[in-house]
């Protein structure tokens, strides 16, 4: 029994990286096949942002090869393996004295400012780098040069998981052109390739479809290379980090800016400190919950604090959100990247930005029909241009195409139909640290369910069309089939050459 006296002796702090590591199930590395799977897509996410913050079209590839050990074994059998994971991009490459930080320290990175990013956490790189060393217990290679510079850097690291810290164990300059600019990262893995190997197939091609701007090359185990070339050369904006809304921070966050903030004055604080919100409105609601908007924001006590935020969120004068910051894919580039599956039909709408516990967001929309689709209907994902591969029937897309009425659009169960969904925003309602599934919110809901019956209405449209058009050439099929007949039936019968041409013409063509 623990008694006050040796409380301390029991009592033990872990670092991020050791929690992290103690409960790495909870971001997806729970076992060697979705840890393999999560490794490659958190490492490739990093390199298309790397390129698509600087506006560089995007060359990423990765190699995923086999310990040389494993080679003689039966490749084929179940179980995990060992395998090096190589992932190169032509991004701008990272400065010498922030790669131990970005890579080797949890919680350490650039996605941590109210901006859209395919990133969430800060972690997942990093996470996907203490499973190789747990599993593997081998270093990790980072090679990376900027434009502009003759040389680039070589280091190999280690992680110290116990207090989330780096160690570098060996470091080199290595000669590069002067235009030459990116980063590679090497580490190796416990993975299970046979009961992955779908998954992260389908991952490249997803994203393929999200980012056709992108050439994309892949390496598998068994030899076989998937490329993907770029189909298009048009790249969307950047986002631009913003300010949060008033409506979209808790307690906890205002004390947090009130401590950290330089204004003088309440007002000015909110004018500085909150997207739209002007100084009428920042006076306005000030004076509502009796604030002397010239009042200094650091002499605000908890319960002000309270008040203050239970009065924000009630309060109906504040503008939306911005959605300037935000950073949708684009219905010309969706275009481009779904023509990959090859459909008959395919129609894209990106819904208006709508606003969600004060977060912005932008819903893309898109039905495919036909062509090589396979049959039945098909729910593709993706979230601030991530592919989302698990956990599918939880997802709110999903739940919203299972209750669409096919049948008032003159569609069925059976036919081959691709329902695509993209939403962006700053913060993506995600239900699990995983990253693969959001969540059912109402107004998300609304917006993809809006979406998709736009699509839909379009589509039926456009089949109709085509259905009147087969109907006429076949129409016009048989009745040229019946001319040539009875043309020769009466060339037979009165010695005589009817024409075709006469036939139709006497009987007004085979319009009529």
């Amino acid at each position: 029994m623990l008694t006050p006296q040796n409380y301390s002796q029991d009592i033990v702090e872990l670092s991020i990286s050791a929690w992290f590591y103690r409960n790495r199930a909870i971001a997806g590395f729970d076992n060697p096949a979705r840890s393999l799977y999560v490794s490659v897509r958190e490492l490739m996410e990093n390199s298309l942002d790397a390129c698509e913050e600087a506006q560089i079209l995007p060359e990423v590839t990765v190699l995923l090869k086999r310990e040389k050990e494993t080679l003689g074994t039966d490749v084929l059998s179940q179980g995990p393996e060992i395998f090096e994971l190589v992932v190169k991009d032509n991004g701008t490459g990272i400065p010498r004295e922030t790669i131990p930080l970005l890579l080797g320290k949890m919680l350490t990175g650039t996605k941590f400012t109210h901006k859209q990013s395919r990133g969430t956490f800060g972690l997942g790189g990093s996470l996907a780098l203490l499973y190789g060393q747990v599993t593997t217990q081998r270093p990790i290679e980072i090679v990376t040069g900027q434009k502009g510079v003759g040389y680039g850097h070589r280091i190999k690291m280690r992680l110290d998981i116990e207090n989330n810290l780096p160690i570098i164990t060996e470091e080199e300059r290595v000669p590069k052109s002067m235009d030459e600019h990116g980063t590679m990262v090497s580490f190796w893995l416990q993975g299970d390739w046979i009961r992955s190997k779908r998954r992260i197939i389908d991952y490249f091609t997803h994203t393929a479809i999200i980012v056709p701007y992108a050439s994309l090359f892949f390496e598998t185990p068994d030899d076989e290379v998937i490329k993907y070339d770029r189909v298009i050369r048009s790249i969307p904006k950047p986002s631009i980090e913003s300010k949060p809304h008033p409506k979209g921070i808790d307690v906890e966050m205002l004390k947090s800016m009130i401590t950290s903030t330089r204004k003088r004055t309440l007002k000015s604080f909110f004018i500085g400190s909150f997207q739209r919100v002007g100084s009428t409105i920042a006076e306005e609601f000030l004076t509502s919950i009796d604030l002397d908007p010239d009042r200094t924001p650091e002499s605000m006590d908890q319960e002000e604090l309270v008040c203050m935020m239970n009065a924000m969120e009630k309060f109906n004068k504040f503008l939306p959100p911005s959605a300037k910051t935000l950073s949708p894919v684009g219905t010309k580039v969706l275009q481009a990247g779904v023509q990959r599956l090859a459909p008959e039909f395919v129609i894209f709408r990106q819904r208006s930005p709508s606003v969600y516990e004060g977060h912005p967001f932008i819903v893309e929309t898109g039905v495919a029909y036909g062509g090589q689709l396979p049959p039945g209907a098909n729910v593709i994902r993706f979230a601030n241009r991530i592919p989302l591969l698990y956990d599918e029937r939880s997802d709110v897309s999903y739940r919203v195409v299972r209750d669409l009425n096919l049948r008032s659009y003159g569609l069925k169960q059976e036919d081959p139909l691709t329902f695509m969904m993209h939403i962006c925003s700053t913060k993506i309602p995600y239900k699990t640290i995983g990253k693969e599934y959001i969540a059912d919110i109402d107004a998300v809901r609304k917006e993809i369910d809006l979406g998709f019956k736009d699509c839909l209405r379009e589509l039926s449209k456009n089949l109709r069309t085509r259905n009147r058009a087969s109907i006429h050439r076949k129409r016009e099929s048989r009745l040229s089939a019946y001319y040539a007949f009875t043309a020769e039936t009466l060339s037979t019968a009165t010695g005589r050459q009817v024409s075709i041409e006469k036939l139709m013409g006497s009987q007004g063509g085979c319009s009529q």
